[in-house]
């Protein structure tokens, strides 16, 4: 590890610029369109409808980054983003809406998720919220690494 200190704005810079996406969202223009964009940022991208679409991704493969509807059918996504960090503490997670509902948005980021969007993203923002959340899931990565490196050496 380098003994040169960084801050925020460098951790972001040199997050990942790769990496596997998976894109929740029920409305398919709204969901193929964040597909487009995503993939077009450089991002390998797989998309669900529903939460127990986004369930069937999850078991079959890691992903770095969901970007996860609120208002999702059966299952919302404040509830799914739950279910899905018990299971990855380290899954980097946007919220995206189309109502701007400050109460649901602080309750899903104090559950985990990194931010929370309101539809329409405008791309450079988007941009830089998927930079945001994967240089966190990295620093939870390398945390997570040294712990269970300290674990094993003591």
């Amino acid at each position: 590890m380098s003994s040169t200190r960084i801050g925020w704005r460098e951790a972001v810079a040199h997050a990942p610029s790769r990496g596997q996406v998976l894109v929740v969202d029920d409305e398919a223009p709204i969901r193929n369109s964040l597909q487009r964009l995503v993939t077009g940022l450089g991002y390998n991208v797989r998309t669900a409808a529903s939460a127990e679409e986004a369930d069937q991704w999850l078991n079959s493969q890691r992903f770095d980054l969901v970007l996860l509807d609120i208002e999702l059918p059966r299952m919302k996504g404040p509830e799914f983003l739950r279910w899905a960090l018990r299971r990855d503490p380290e899954l980097a997670v946007i919220m995206l809406t189309g109502v701007d509902d400050p109460a649901v948005a602080i309750d899903c980021i104090d559950q985990g998720a990194r931010t929370y969007l309101v539809k329409p993203v405008e791309i450079d923002f988007l941009r830089l919220a998927l930079r945001d959340a994967l240089a966190m899931r990295r620093i939870l990565i390398e945390r997570n690494e040294a712990l269970s490196y300290q674990s094993a050496s003591a």
